[in-house]
């Protein structure tokens, strides 16, 4: 029998770890703290963070973000405009044909990858396409028509709030402070510029149940649409995931639209300058932005890009002032300025970042 010491096994090297610490200071395979030099720096892959261990997003995803919002402000007074000659259903449709007939032909493969999706994506794809882009349309026209714009302003919340909250419950997003100090000047501000007063104070809410509850189911389902496309978003391409959306959504919005067309009294001077407005919308905000939109959620948390929806309230009625005539109070200036320090937490918190860092192994 042959005896002898038995043979250690090999040190296993441990992996580098990712520094978070600010001052370039990295943890190297040992577990060891090591300060990096400037030529040390330039070997090393290096990402950004946010400050609290998110992903953070670029100052170019922050501008898109920005924009996109602002765009959709203009959606405010387009709609008004084209409600003079059709029906609210009608509206969607003439501009998800629009929309379509922009984007199917610069998503390409990527389009027929989204629609063909199995398992779990197709069933998010649906609830997107439905239940958070036709579904929302509707049950916010509908519910306007039975409650008024006061509560309509009042519930202007609902959206970003639950977008917030869904993103924490459904995606694990982190609720961090500036998120938090975000919406509530949001909240404040773009309800104080929609209701053109103090909520609760100056303005006083008149419940209307049947369209109040419309109008809450259509923020939520505004909502639904960002958190069930956040994974999506994360496998495939935007300029896809937006087109598929619309493509989806279409037949469901068809019927309805059929049937208000059978109740609907039209008058042919109205309908051509609607649908010129209808036209404009399809192609600004039911292609251009949702394209932006789901760009920057691409990028960032849900639950950050929420913030930037009190943006669409503060733009329509800048358009509204300069477009239609009308009076600027000092309620919108007062909640116009709330609204843009809410954003300001936002984008101040976005571009507070943290390098990270891992050395090469060896």
């Amino acid at each position: 029998m042959v005896t002898g010491s038995v043979a250690s096994p090999p040190a296993v090297e441990k992996p580098p770890r990712w520094s978070l610490g600010r001052g370039w200071v990295i943890i190297d395979g040992g577990g060891s703290a090591v300060t990096a030099t400037p030529a040390l720096r330039s070997t090393m892959p290096t990402r950004s963070i946010g400050a609290d261990g998110s992903r953070s997003p670029s100052p170019r995803t922050l501008a898109v973000a920005v924009i996109a919002n602002l765009i959709g402000g203009t959606s405010y007074v387009l709609t008004k405009q084209a409600l003079a000659g059709l029906s609210e259903t009608m509206i969607v449709v003439v501009r998800s044909v629009v929309a379509l007939a922009v984007l199917v032909p610069f998503a390409g493969h990527g389009l027929a990858t989204v629609l063909r999706a199995r398992g779990h994506d197709r069933a998010r794809l649906l609830t997107m396409s439905v239940l958070g882009y036709a579904g929302p349309l509707v049950l916010g026209s509908y519910g306007l028509r039975r409650s008024t714009a006061t509560n309509a302003a009042l519930l202007i919340g609902i959206e970003p709030i639950c977008v917030v909250l869904l993103a924490a419950l459904v995606l694990g997003e982190r609720l961090t402070r500036g998120r938090v100090v975000a919406l509530v000047l949001g909240t404040l501000g773009a309800t104080t510029i929609v209701a053109n007063g103090v909520p609760f104070v100056t303005v006083r809410y008149a419940p209307h149940l049947v369209g109040d509850l419309l109008l809450v189911a259509h923020g939520a389902g505004w909502a639904i649409y960002s958190i069930a496309g956040k994974p999506l978003l994360e496998r495939h391409d935007p300029l896809a995931v937006s087109t598929a959306s619309l493509a989806v959504s279409f037949p469901f919005l068809l019927p309805l639209a059929a049937l208000e067309a059978r109740v609907a009294t039209w008058d042919a001077a109205r309908i051509v300058p609607a649908l010129g407005y209808a036209v404009v919308l399809g192609l600004c905000v039911s292609a251009l932005l949702t394209v932006l939109w789901n760009y920057a959620l691409s990028q960032m948390e849900a639950s950050a890009l929420a913030g930037f929806l009190f943006l669409q309230p503060l733009a329509g009625t800048v358009l509204a002032v300069a477009a239609l005539g009308e009076s600027l109070s000092p309620y919108v200036l007062s909640g116009g300025a709330l609204v843009l320090a809410g954003v300001y937490v936002l984008v101040r918190e976005g571009l507070t970042t943290i390098e990270v860092e891992a050395p090469p192994l060896g």
